[in-house]
């Protein structure tokens, strides 16, 4: 685990700390105002970016890729 918690936002703003690194971090979050809304930040950029529409390229730009 990372000695310095505040490089953990972004981790566990996408849920991919472990129980442990989740536990300590959740303790420095609740006394830290700078993460917190770093981890708000972060949560609301994923849930822009998960509304994003995908889109299928033109055939054409592939061929001129190529």
């Amino acid at each position: 685990m990372t000695t310095d918690l505040h490089l953990l936002t972004g981790a566990y703003a996408v849920d991919a700390l472990d129980a442990d690194e989740r536990a300590a971090f959740e303790a420095h979050l609740s006394s830290c105002e700078a993460c917190a809304e770093e981890v708000v930040g972060l949560r609301a950029t994923g849930a822009v970016l998960g509304l994003a529409a995908a889109i299928t390229p033109d055939p054409a730009f592939g061929r001129q890729l190529m």
